[in-house]
């Protein structure tokens, strides 16, 4: 006598989305993109990316068809054609800006090329934040080192003689800084649009 084995039915192949090797495929997927994100997120927590706006623009003080009728002076010293520059620094982030971002101590340079300049103001705002200190050397502002704190702004107003021409340094350390300069302004007429390098 002989055994006539049975027949067995093939399930046919279902949708792949079905199968338990795709479940856990996706499971281990899923599990490494959230491995990836945490790792991302702590390292963003333990190193921010701070940011820094730099706005500078000049305002001349007297009307070129004053100039030759019109004697001005700082302090004893004659200037022939005065102009008022303003360094204005946001730190528009949720982070604070240390002083220990400022790479060896090393200030934020701004540089005015030209013969005379004297720091006359600083201001913040809010005004309770204290402003990071500020020296004119020759002809460049020297900013910091100092704290600048989230949502602050601070202002430092250099009497200059002749047109300056901007120019920008600095070595503060995961801080992405901008620089922006607006074209000259006559106080009589009202600013002229920003203009960005």
């Amino acid at each position: 006598m002989y055994d006539v084995p049975s027949a067995q039915l093939v399930a046919s192949a279902g949708p792949f989305y079905a199968t338990e090797t795709f479940w856990t495929a996706a499971g281990v997927a899923v599990a490494v993109l959230v491995g990836c994100g945490a790792i991302w997120a702590a390292f963003r927590t333990a190193h921010p990316r701070r940011r820094l706006n730099c706005t500078i623009s000049h305002t001349p003080l007297v009307r070129p068809a004053l100039n030759g009728s019109l004697e001005v002076s700082h302090n004893g010293t004659a200037l022939t054609d005065p102009y008022l520059v303003e360094v204005v620094l946001t730190n528009p982030g949720r982070r604070d800006i240390a002083s220990s971002a400022f790479d060896r101590g090393e200030p934020f340079r701004v540089r005015l090329a030209v013969p005379y300049a004297e720091l006359v103001e600083t201001e913040s705002d809010p005004s309770a934040a204290l402003a990071p200190p500020a020296r004119v050397c020759g002809a460049e502002l020297r900013i910091g080192p100092g704290r600048i704190g989230c949502g602050t702004t601070v202002t430092y107003r250099v009497l200059v003689d002749t047109v300056p021409a901007h120019d920008c340094r600095h070595s503060l350390l995961d801080v992405r800084v901008h620089c922006a300069t607006i074209p000259v302004t006559d106080r009589l007429t009202g600013p002229a649009p920003l203009v960005q390098p």
